[in-house]
């Protein structure tokens, strides 16, 4: 064969893999996208949606009804105040028929609304019209991204002709949202952005591209508003084909000083009039078409000395035929087992690269279910804890009704101010649980070490009185810090104080030590209990991933995964038991120097 022939087909089938992997790449990635684009949206939808009847519903409340008919401002404010923290929204504000905002409940802040003038907003004057009214656009004071959603507070509430008294308006703060997409939609490399009706850029996870336009032409007399006088640039997006597989669109998009291809994957929030897109990067499709272009390079090199030592074992002669013939087989063989040992390589290698992907996932799962399983043992203590107020709460109520009824007002108001403090008293609770459950965020910062053994301390609170286990703390007046995730440090300390809790079961009158001491540049938690001990001959093993010494329950994980944590910080778990009884755990860890604290 010519070798312009050669190179014509050699070429052409570069072309022909380029273009299946290419085609194949961009399908995986793209049903990827869709799975993530998904998430997200089931998360938006769910982040900021549950908050769109909060002001119609609290708008009945007859406390804020009774003190806006007698305008009592300092009231008004306070209650707003606590409905902002028990209902996890920025700001809540109640906005007269002037436009003014008459309560606020960051009255004390700096930027406090009251006395500002928010009715040329669409959702004050969508709700003084009689209507619910849903707005997203910068904040007039703050200059925050957020959604706002306002309901009439009417002079009879249950009457829907009464004449409309004030706005009640609830604003959701939409930057951590923004934090909280990695970990919940799983995008990973990936970015996001929410564009709105004029294609401007309102969320992103990147933060150089919001308040951006994905086009050049300019805001509508009807959108500008949205973002009072911030000018809104164009981002530089842009649009191509896929070389190979021009039907596969890419965007072009700015990031840092360089430009990148995704892979978008877009759909239709339409209840927020938003689109979500997810970007994927086209940057790994273009490194596996770099490795599947040069394994059919290898391929064709080895067809191509195949056929040229066919090709010179027919130009022999006869008297060596036997000769080349032997030869060709062993160089066949020798072809054979090189093609084979390449591709045993290639499936090696894939392999390898999945069982660590799969042991990352798995151990990220193992830390959560281990943190997950730590609340389920205090499950019992939290229930009594919480059914201590929650029977409180039902016997205020009952005996206000009656004051109510006999015209004991005062009485009744004492009343009402000690269910506030059980509802606070159960908030605190539930907050502290909740925010034990979270996945952690992967980011080291400084810790406070004293706050890390009080909050751990607090979690398991209610354990120690249910079992009558008193905690001793000595903690330094000046805290130390440490570099590492605070998440993942106060679930180490819970499942420590946990273990030491189980093994005072069956004692009474028991008591644990917790001291924090500093020497040498380090920071130490030494956790002391009054249990049994360990068995010498445990201790060993201690430290090894599915070993208890619980007959009944427990992987085994508890300590195993502790240990992993601490070390991750560049510290030590140790535990011994003590000369005086029980067991001792040391946790020490690096101390923060101050002037990087």
């Amino acid at each position: 064969m010519p070798r312009p022939a050669m190179l014509l087909c050699y070429l052409l089938l570069l072309l022909l893999t380029a273009a299946a992997c290419q085609h194949w790449i961009y399908q995986d990635l793209r049903a990827q996208a869709v799975s993530q684009s998904n998430n997200l949206a089931a998360f938006l939808r769910y982040s900021i949606g549950r908050h769109a009847t909060l002001p119609a519903t609290l708008g009945q409340s007859p406390l804020l009804q009774q003190w806006l008919a007698q305008s009592d401002i300092a009231a008004l404010n306070q209650y707003l105040a606590e409905l902002q923290q028990s209902a996890g929204v920025a700001d809540l504000y109640l906005v007269g028929n002037d436009g003014l905002v008459l309560a606020s409940s960051n009255s004390q802040d700096t930027t406090s609304y009251v006395g500002r003038d928010f009715g040329f907003r669409p959702y004050v004057q969508a709700a003084l019209a009689g209507n619910s009214g849903f707005y997203y656009a910068l904040g007039h004071t703050s200059g925050m991204r957020g959604v706002y959603y306002s309901a009439p507070l009417r002079q009879e509430a249950t009457d829907p002709a009464s004449p409309v008294r004030a706005v009640l308006v609830a604003k959701v703060d939409l930057e951590p949202l923004e934090l909280q997409q990695q970990q919940i939609a799983g995008l990973k490399g990936s970015h996001f952005i929410v564009t709105g009706q004029s294609n401007e850029i309102f969320l992103s996870d990147v933060p150089a591209w919001r308040l951006t336009k994905l086009d050049d032409a300019p805001l509508s007399s009807t959108e500008q508003p949205r973002y009072l006088t911030k000018a809104i640039t164009p981002l530089g997006q842009t649009e191509r084909r896929a070389l190979l597989t021009p039907w596969q669109q890419l965007w072009q998009m700015p990031l840092g000083a360089n430009r990148q291809n995704y892979l978008a994957q877009s759909q239709q929030l339409s209840e927020f009039g938003w689109q979500l897109t997810v970007l994927t990067p086209a940057t790994d499709a273009y490194q596996q078409l770099s490795a599947a272009l040069l394994l059919t390079s290898l391929l064709f090199v080895i067809l191509l000395l195949g056929w040229r030592l066919q090709r010179e074992r027919q130009k022999r002669t006869a008297q060596l035929e036997l000769h080349a013939r032997q030869l060709e087989q062993r160089v066949i063989a020798r072809t054979a087992d090189l093609a084979a040992s390449n591709q045993q390589l290639v499936a090696q290698i894939q392999q390898r690269e999945q069982t660590e992907t799969a042991l990352a996932h798995t151990e990220q799962e193992l830390v959560q279910a281990a943190k997950l399983a730590t609340i389920g043992s205090l499950s019992a203590s939290l229930n009594h804890e919480l059914n201590q107020p929650l029977t409180a709460l039902s016997s205020y109520s009952q005996t206000t009704a009656k004051m109510l009824d006999k015209a004991m007002y005062s009485e009744a108001k004492q009343n009402l101010q000690a269910m506030q403090q059980l509802i606070a008293r159960l908030g605190n609770i539930v907050a502290q649980f909740k925010d034990f459950s979270r996945k952690s965020a992967g980011k080291n910062q400084p810790v406070d070490v004293n706050k890390l053994v009080l909050d751990a301390v607090g979690l398991v609170h209610h354990q120690c009185q249910r079992q009558g286990v008193k905690v001793r703390l000595q903690l330094p007046d000046l805290a130390p810090q440490v570099l590492g995730d605070p998440i993942q440090l106060e679930q180490v300390l819970v499942n420590l104080l946990t273990n030491a809790l189980q093994a005072m079961q069956q004692q009474s009158d028991a008591a644990m030590a917790v001291a924090v001491k500093t020497a040498a540049g380090q920071v130490q938690i030494l956790l002391k209990d009054q249990g049994p001990g360990i068995e010498p001959h445990h201790l060993e093993r201690i430290f090894e991933a599915f070993f208890t010494t619980k007959q009944r329950d427990g992987l085994g994980l508890g300590l195993s995964i502790s240990q992993r944590i601490i070390q991750s910080f560049a510290g030590k778990l140790e535990v011994r038991n003590h000369p005086q009884g029980g067991a001792e755990l040391c946790v020490t860890l690096p101390l923060l120097p101050m002037e990087t604290c």
